[in-house]
C-alpha cells in the first residue's frame, strides 16, 4: 500500500510535535511567570486579568509572548517565500530552523532574562504551529488544543453513528497528539522541579527524532 500523505503529515511527527509544545508550554509556565509559549488565549487572560487589578508591569510582561509569536508569522511568511523561491524543502529547513532557535533558546536561558527565554519560545511555537498543520492528511493543531478537544469528540461520534471506520481513524490520530500533549506538560513539570530552566536541553531529543522524521523522505524523493 502507499501512503496518500508526507512524512510531515505522519502520526509519528504529529505527536512529536504535540509533545513538544506540551513540554514547552509547562516549561514557560513554570518558570517563566505563569505566561504561556503558545496559548496566546492564555496570555491575554492573564493580561487583563493583571491590568483589572492594576498591576500595569505585570500585564506588560504577558504581552512580552504574544508580540513574539506576532512576529514568529513575519519571519514564518518571509522565510517560506524565500525557501519556495530558491526550491528547497520548506518543512525540512523550517525543522533545522526551528532545531537551532531552541538549542540557542536551552544554551542561554541560564544566562539571559526571562525576557529572552519567553521571546525566543513563543518565536518558536509561531513558527512550529504554521509550518505542521495536517496529521495524515487531516486538519490538527500542534499547540493549543481546544480545536483538537472539539474536532476528536465529534469525529469519534460522528464514525461511531454513521460507522465509518476512516472517521473514527481520523478521530483516533488526534487523540494521539492530544494524549501526547499531556505526556509533555506532565513531563516538564516533574523535570522543571529538578533541572529549572536546563530542562529544555531534554527537547533537542525529540527534535532530533523530528529531524530524522522530516529528512528521511528527503533521502526518498
Amino acid at each position: 500500500m502507499t501512503k496518500d500523505y508526507r512524512n510531515f503529515e505522519g502520526l509519528r511527527v504529529a505527536i512529536l510535535l504535540t509533545f513538544i509544545s506540551g513540554f514547552i508550554d509547562a516549561y514557560t509556565f513554570i518558570t517563566q511567570g505563569g505566561r504561556f509559549a503558545s496559548m496566546q488565549t492564555g496570555n491575554l487572560l492573564y493580561m487583563m486579568i493583571k491590568f483589572a487589578d492594576g498591576h500595569f508591569k505585570e500585564a506588560f510582561s504577558f504581552l512580552i509572548p504574544i508580540i513574539f509569536f506576532i512576529l514568529g508569522q513575519s519571519f514564518y511568511y518571509f522565510f517560506r517565500k524565500w525557501v519556495i523561491l530558491k526550491n528547497f524543502r520548506w518543512h525540512k529547513l523550517s525543522t533545522y530552523a526551528l532545531f537551532v532557535l531552541l538549542l540557542i533558546i536551552a544554551i542561554f536561558s541560564p544566562l539571559l532574562p526571562s525576557i529572552f527565554t519567553i521571546a525566543g519560545l513563543a518565536f518558536f511555537a509561531s513558527i512550529q504551529l504554521s509550518t505542521f498543520k495536517r496529521v495524515r492528511g487531516y486538519a490538527y493543531t500542534n499547540t493549543m488544543m481546544t480545536g483538537n478537544i472539539k474536532n476528536a469528540s465529534y469525529l469519534l461520534l460522528k464514525g461511531n453513528v454513521e460507522k465509518n471506520e476512516q472517521i473514527k481513524k481520523q478521530a483516533l490520530y488526534i487523540i494521539a497528539a492530544i494524549i501526547a500533549f499531556m505526556i509533555g506538560v506532565l513531563l516538564a513539570t516533574i523535570m522543571c522541579h529538578y533541572l529549572i530552566e536546563n530542562s529544555l536541553y531534554f527537547l533537542l531529543l525529540p527534535m532530533f527524532a523530528l529531524i530524522y522524521l522530516v529528512s528521511k523522505e528527503e533521502k526518498a524523493l
